[in-house]
């Protein structure tokens, strides 16, 4: 292929189910069509690696596969309708129709890559072109079909020669708008590709989901490319002890994980461990992160109504992952359209690169950070990097004697220290200001000018705090839940000369 799209598929197949109807015995023409279509593309006009997304399995119509299907269609680079009368009657075949041009209506050229349009009109009826979708344009239809002037029209035999030119002027056109599409290197990056070459890549863990959601998956791994290092998934067949043994060892290396679920469980666990019963994959890692130190998005439909899923197992599982006491503070539970997640992890990717983005040598700003307020510290000193501001971090997690040694010689190193006062007790942040204190006073090489405390809306309040008078320590308080008010910090930027 001279050109392989930024997509999952490459071709979307809609059709009416009636029409893949067949003597008994026979493949139903739809089938053949499909057939005959990936032959031709391949093996005589060398598009190696196709990929076409077709309806075998009558997931057309069942609610809890639509959104499956949705994501297909918007996953695909041409759409491709069997347009016949039947066709024009169903409303699901309607809806694949508009998902696609809706979709795609967002996109820089709509449905069109230059000349090429990748709607594709093939049609087995002879519909005139004034009863077409407003969406078709008129006189672009490949004809299937032997019908004459006001004839019906029925389709084309696939052992036809008229069959075998229709089809061949079909690949041609499909080939055609393949190689008229952008290259993926030509192309702008996404907001979740952008990602300087020389920087080291977070660490990302994508869990296993349930078939429901693979494509979704699959998207967000195409989203992410080469801006994070995906850890290796651990997909089965895994018994219950040797998985568990390599999530582990995974988890232990990652910096994100990102979990994707819905109303289905995901494939079972074999062997199940003492006390684990009914036991998935998503389950399992799932519930693996919700303790650990690094950052976790548990993502699940804006659209999921947990309390009508009929397993009722699953049902409770979800509903306390969503309302129960978090036990890790970077634990962080989503609920949210695709699109709104896609965004969200591109913010959580930059500011994970911030930490990797650290200039060598002295330091205007030091980060100091309790694990559980990592990510309000990440966010911090993307917002500091972008001002041009050199960014180092301090975080607390371990032994207490190797946090405060490293924390010491990190300090001689700065000139501005901040203290993050979020999921944390008055008394960590008061002795963090206080160990900085006595460094400025004890220790010569020590080039601190400011302390701030970072007053974040899940702390127990300014009013907790209180710092020996001699030395000043500036107080700011960041009201806003969900991030940092980049107006809060301004007294941060004034005190580095920043303009």
């Amino acid at each position: 292929m001279a050109y392989t799209p930024a997509y999952q598929y490459d071709i979307f197949i809609s059709y009416a189910h009636d029409d893949d109807t067949a003597f008994p015995g026979q493949p139903g023409w739809v089938t053949q069509f499909h057939a005959y279509l990936e032959n031709w593309l391949i093996n005589r006009r060398d598009l190696n690696g196709l990929k076409i997304w077709v309806d075998t399995a009558g997931l057309r119509g069942n609610t809890d596969f639509d959104r499956e299907i949705q994501q297909a269609i918007e996953n695909s680079a041409l759409f491709l309708v069997i347009h016949s009368r039947k066709y024009q009657r169903s409303a699901y075949c309607a809806q694949e129709l508009e998902w696609f041009i809706a979709h795609n209506q967002q996109r820089a050229g709509g449905i069109m890559v230059g000349n090429q349009g990748r709607l594709f009109n093939v049609l087995i009826n002879n519909i005139h072109h004034r009863e077409w979708p407003d969406s078709f344009p008129p006189n672009s239809g490949f004809v299937f079909h032997d019908g004459a002037e006001d004839a019906f029209g029925y389709p084309l035999q696939a052992n036809s020669n008229a069959y075998a030119s229709a089809i061949r002027d079909l690949v041609e056109a499909v080939a055609a708008t393949f190689e008229a599409m952008p290259s993926p290197q030509a192309a702008a990056p996404s907001a979740l590709t952008e990602s300087p070459a020389a920087v080291e890549r977070p660490r990302v863990f994508l869990a296993d989901t349930a078939d429901s959601q693979r494509f979704f998956r699959e998207r967000l791994l195409n989203e992410m490319g080469d801006r994070v290092e995906v850890l290796p998934s651990l997909p089965p067949p895994y018994d219950a002890a040797t998985h568990q043994q390599q999530l582990s060892t995974t988890l232990s290396q990652a910096e994100l994980s990102i979990h994707l679920l819905d109303q289905f469980r995901g494939r079972a666990i074999d062997g199940q461990l003492d006390g684990q019963f009914d036991q998935t994959f998503p389950r399992a890692q799932t519930d693996a992160v919700k303790a650990l130190s690094h950052l976790s998005l548990v993502w699940v439909p804006d659209t999921l109504d947990v309390s009508s899923i009929e397993d009722s197992t699953q049902a409770d599982w979800l509903h306390a992952l969503e309302n129960s006491q978090r036990e890790g503070a970077n634990f962080r539970f989503v609920r949210s359209s695709q699109q709104a997640f896609i965004d969200q992890v591109s913010q959580t990717l930059d500011e994970l690169t911030t930490r990797h983005q650290v200039a060598e040598g002295s330091a205007n700003y030091l980060l100091d950070t309790h694990q559980k307020d990592l990510l309000h510290a990440f966010e911090l000193g993307s917002l500091l990097l972008r001002a041009g501001l050199q960014v180092q971090f301090s975080q607390d997690s371990g032994a207490p004697e190797e946090n405060i040694e490293s924390f010491r010689t990190k300090i001689r190193d700065s000139q501005h220290l901040v203290v993050m006062f979020g999921n944390v007790a008055p008394q960590w942040v008061k002795s963090r200001v206080q160990e900085a204190i006595k460094m400025t006073l004890t220790d010569s090489e020590t080039a601190l000018k400011n302390i701030w405390v970072l007053i974040l809306p899940n702390s127990e309040g300014k009013q907790t705090l209180e710092f020996p008078p001699l030395f000043r320590v500036n107080c700011l308080e960041n009201s806003d839940q969900s991030q940092i008010d980049p107006t809060v910090i301004m007294p941060l930027l004034e005190g580095a000369g920043v303009p």
